[in-house]
């Protein structure tokens, strides 16, 4: 068994989708922007990795449970790179913002990013 698709609820489905292709380097798998529909997936393997619906946070319930979240400033979803503190700069060079530094602890090399539309990233060397 594996994870074939999960969501991140998101303020903007279409800036979303900006950044987590032109920025984060996802691939589409499935874009239809008259129905607000976003599915992203990871360049080497978009159908076979697991995929990232970007969903609109349109209900008042999800649009609550989402800033909460983000409030604390915890990660939604932890994404694997193959060089943690190489990424860390590419993104810092195209101006992300950090919530964690890069860090080296129990859990690895690892560093938070902000995503423009109302999440945080975890990202580790994996």
């Amino acid at each position: 068994m594996r994870v074939l698709l999960t969501a991140i609820h998101v303020t903007d489905p279409a800036r979303a989708h900006r950044f987590y292709t032109q920025v984060l380097g996802f691939v589409d798998v499935l874009v239809a922007p008259e129905h607000e529909l976003y599915v992203v997936g990871p360049p080497d393997d978009p159908t076979g990795g697991c995929q990232i619906s970007l969903e609109p946070r349109d209900r008042p319930e999800i649009r609550a449970a989402a800033e909460e979240v983000y409030s604390r400033k915890s990660a939604v979803v932890m994404l694997a790179v193959d060089d943690a503190e190489s990424e860390y700069h590419r993104l810092g060079r195209l101006g992300v913002t950090f919530h964690e530094h890069l860090t080296k602890d129990h859990l690895g090399l690892h560093f938070e990013i902000d995503d423009t539309v109302g999440n945080v990233l975890a990202i580790h060397t994996a």
